[in-house]
């Protein structure tokens, strides 16, 4: 189960790249929530009874939906301006986040060596940009975008440990993407449209992102949040980063310098440290 999540994932970064080249991030990401949407819509019949329907629940979901809505879209505007390899290792500081959140919220312990790997995993995402840093160019932006998703999403981890024994990951993911696609959809009319994109590449693209990565990909790494500590659950990002750099290389040509390198090899090292068992 968590393999797939990593495989699935890791190749979903060439994979929304790809379907950057034909139409606008927020286009784009109305579309796979939209579509997801219904795609998700049948399931929550073998989970009639997984939401527990009571005004605190109702609010807990929506602020959760909202969060998630916008953390999806800051990585999608990251990743036009980034190659796909470099903006999972930044999105996939989440981990990072999880820690600080979940010793807050959830009162897990924390060490000297995850504190250690905190600080190691940030000063990767430093060696990355080292160079871009300071610059005025828009493509120094990608990170402060990445950097709010990857921390946006570590707060979605952390509340949906809270209330996961109410709400079915059914019923989370279809109100991820059905209150996802009303809340992107005027920016993405404001942005360039919404448009349907009639291009093979794209259409592969676009079902991709649905089916496998929002719909399969999800339900797996909910059901391993729900039964696992949120801080050791986000450790199976580890290997994403370096799915989706070996493809982005293989398939897109991307390629990374030195100081890029020594980075992704701190983030992921920080990475390990926060999720190890002590």
């Amino acid at each position: 189960m968590l393999l797939a999540v990593i495989l699935i994932w890791g190749a979903n970064w060439v994979n929304m790249k790809v379907g950057l080249y034909y139409t606008t991030p927020l286009n784009y990401l109305f579309q796979r929530f939209f579509f997801s949407s219904f795609m998700i819509a049948p399931f929550l019949l073998f989970a009639k009874n997984g939401f527990k329907r009571a005004p605190k629940v109702y609010a807990n979901v929506v602020i959760l939906c909202i969060i998630y809505a916008f953390s999806v879209t800051f990585l999608m505007i990251g990743l036009e301006h980034e190659s796909a390899g470099i903006s999972s290792v930044v999105t996939f500081t989440q981990p990072l986040f999880v820690f600080a959140l979940s010793a807050i919220f959830l009162r897990n312990e924390i060490t000297k060596v995850r504190v250690i790997g905190v600080l190691i995993g940030f000063g990767g995402i430093a060696m990355i940009y080292i160079e871009k840093i300071g610059g005025l160019e828009y493509t120094t932006m990608s990170i402060v975008f990445l950097l709010a998703s990857a921390f946006l999403w570590a707060v979605t981890i952390v509340h949906y440990k809270i209330i996961s024994d109410k709400v079915h990951p059914y019923w989370i993911s279809f109100f991820q993407v059905a209150i996802g696609s009303i809340i992107v959809y005027p920016f993405a009319f404001w942005t360039g449209g919404v448009v349907f994109v009639s291009d093979l590449p794209y259409i592969f693209s676009l079902v991709y992102v649905t089916v496998l990565s929002t719909v399969v990909a999800f339900f797996l790494w909910f059901y391993l949040l729900r039964s696992e500590d949120a801080a050791k659950v986000s450790s199976s990002s580890l290997m994403i980063p370096v799915v989706a750099l070996v493809s982005g290389n293989l398939l897109l040509g991307e390629m990374i310098n030195f100081s890029q390198m020594v980075g992704v090899m701190m983030v992921l090292t920080g990475v390990y440290l926060v999720n190890r068992r002590d």
